[in-house]
């Protein structure tokens, strides 16, 4: 390529000072699932704890906000705030299988070694 192509290029750019003045799109900081909740002061407070990892006030704020609120909406977030601090399923059926296969084993190699 010739100078004069690199030259071309380097002029169509906007210059650092003139991307450093665009606009940019605010950042959301809210997790991915909660974008979509309800604007709700007492529901922002719990997704704010839930960020910040106090996942124990989550746990004891977020079902008396499900039962004291009259928005359907906010109910159902807070209990999805809420739903989402509880052990994945999948993850308690294979730690149960592991200690039942450990206890099988263990009794299994006790038995047949005496």
């Amino acid at each position: 390529m010739s100078d004069d192509a690199s030259e071309a290029s380097d002029s169509e750019r906007p210059s650092k000072q003139e991307r450093s003045a665009e606009p940019r799109p605010p950042v959301s900081t809210s997790p991915s699932f909660a974008r979509s909740f309800p604007d709700d002061p007492e529901l922002r407070e719990l997704v704010e704890a839930f960020e910040r990892g106090q996942f124990a006030l989550v746990r004891e704020r977020a079902p008396k906000l499900a039962e004291s609120t009259s928005n359907p909406g906010v109910a159902e977030a807070a209990r999805e705030l809420r739903r989402r601090l509880d052990p994945d399923p999948l993850a308690v059926k294979l730690l149960l299988a592991a200690v039942a296969l450990l206890i099988f084993l263990s009794a299994w190699a006790y038995h047949t070694a005496h």
